[in-house]
């Protein structure tokens, strides 16, 4: 709870609010709901003027850049690439420097409605508008490449300099000078997140595609050495009879990462480009105009069951929720193939091994160590087909016994992972995701996950040491 806990002067960020939108004093403010990662308030001006004011919470990255990163990426995003993301009015990213006594951000409050609440009652036409309108927006991210990978700031806000090099290529492939913005450090969760936050590695920036993987490999070791204890997965539970994760298992994954990158990244280098992305887009977050959508019609779309009028009314409700959903997927696919190539090619390595080692090697530290040593020994048998490594003998040597083990230890995640799914299911909305309940279900949760941890060691558990590690390592509760 420490870290989603911030002490600031609401009196102060209300007095720089009204400054900031030129009112003379805020008449309101109206907490929403807590974040992961900041306090939101809504704060109401005598003029009637309303913004949103944002405070982050110890937990969301290290001071000063994640707030200064945020506020210029939204700069840029609203200015540059012409995304219409909240205008901001003041900031701070030194909270030792404001009278407010904490970073902040204070930006419009976006007009519409939240997607999620427009969404139920929309027509197919509308809907297919919002999916169209998403593609247009991340071809416009995607005519950006950047000539550095890490977080975008104002040039100000950086302790290095940037020099008179380019910023970024445009979409006509123009390189482009910008002496207001500049790349530092990355704020990605997986440089914070898990203790990350406290251990100290290269965060940024990176010239090349191939420098960005080796050093996420290396703030994996760094954190796997460095830490004083591993962090506990959330999708698998780990104990005896499941599978056990130890520092030598995660090291030799890493270690065998490292000597992958090179063949692992795309023969097509043009989809490793680096541009500004919004990794979490859904419902709750984009906002809408319900009353001025666009109709649009003449694309190719699935269809429904030939017998869907035999159905009874519950399967035919099913098929039509269905159809409607493989309507958004293929109108999506359909104008990014067309519209946004770079963008289809990038989705299509996606369902590649290579990606999928890359994917599993950012959260090392967490979880995924013996299936993706099961991958490493599987590479063996189709080693030319990854992008790097026509003409290359496979790097590595697994005896039989390394074989059998890796194959006892992806059984005993599939255990784990079962038994997680199983607890999940069996208590419903008691289960603590990302390690939270509503508060007027604390102790109910507490008393179902305490059953659950006794149901888990006696299926598992065969010694009393058994017992007392499953005890330690239990991940929920206190």
């Amino acid at each position: 709870m420490s870290q989603r806990h911030v002490r600031f002067n609401v009196n102060e960020l209300a007095r720089l609010a009204a400054d900031a939108v030129g009112a003379n004093i805020c008449v309101s403010i109206e907490k929403y709901p807590d974040g992961m990662y900041n306090k939101a308030m809504l704060l109401t001006m005598d003029n009637g003027t309303q913004v949103v004011a944002k405070v982050p919470n110890p937990n969301a990255g290290k001071p000063h850049f994640t707030t200064a990163s945020e506020v210029a990426t939204m700069d840029f995003v609203r200015n540059v690439l012409g995304t219409p993301v909240p205008k901001v009015f003041a900031w701070s990213s030194k909270a030792e420097e404001n009278p407010v006594g904490a970073e902040y951000i204070i930006m419009e409050k976006l007009p519409g409605i939240e997607l999620e609440h427009a969404w139920p009652s929309m027509t197919i036409g509308d809907r297919l508008a919002v999916v169209k309108a998403i593609a247009r927006y991340q071809k416009s991210w995607c005519s950006v490449s950047f000539k550095k990978y890490g977080g975008l700031y104002y040039a100000k806000d950086l302790d290095i300099s940037t020099g008179n090099e380019p910023l970024y290529t445009d979409a006509n492939g123009i390189d482009v000078k910008d002496s207001k913005f500049g790349i530092g450090p990355s704020t990605e969760r997986e440089f914070i997140d898990n203790g990350r936050a406290t251990i100290d590695f290269d965060r940024g920036p990176w010239g090349n595609v191939e420098d960005y993987h080796n050093a996420i490999a290396h703030r994996e070791i760094a954190a796997v050495s460095k830490l004083p204890r591993l962090p506990k997965s959330p999708i698998t539970l780990c104990g005896p009879g499941t599978y056990q994760p130890t520092r030598e298992r995660k090291l030799k994954a890493l270690h065998c990462h490292l000597k992958l990158i090179k063949f692992l990244l795309p023969a097509d280098r043009s989809i490793c480009s680096s541009h500004l992305w919004h990794g979490d887009l859904h419902v709750a977050n984009i906002f809408v105009n319900p009353s001025n959508p666009t109709e649009i019609v003449g694309l190719e779309r699935p269809h429904l069951p030939k017998d869907i009028e035999q159905l009874d009314a519950d399967a035919k409700k099913q098929a039509e929720a269905l159809y409607l959903q493989q309507s958004l997927c293929s109108l999506y696919n359909t104008l990014t193939h067309h519209q946004n190539a770079q963008l289809h090619a990038a989705f299509v390595f996606q369902q590649t091994t290579s990606h999928l080692l890359l994917l599993l090697a950012r959260n090392l530290l967490i979880d995924g160590e013996a299936t993706y040593l099961s991958q490493v020994a599987a590479l063996e048998a189709t080693w030319d087909e990854l992008p790097g490594a026509k003409g290359s003998a496979y790097p590595f040597s697994f005896s039989a016994s390394d074989r059998q083990e890796m194959e006892a230890d992806t059984e005993g995640v599939v255990r784990g992972m079962e038994a997680m799914r199983a607890i999940r299911e069996s208590i419903g909305e008691l289960f603590p995701e990302q390690g939270i309940v509503r508060t007027e279900l604390y102790d109910d949760a507490l008393d179902a996950l305490e059953q659950m941890k006794q149901q888990v060691i006696g299926e598992f558990a065969q010694t009393e040491q058994d017992r007392e590690i499953w005890r330690k390592e239990w991940p929920f509760g206190t």
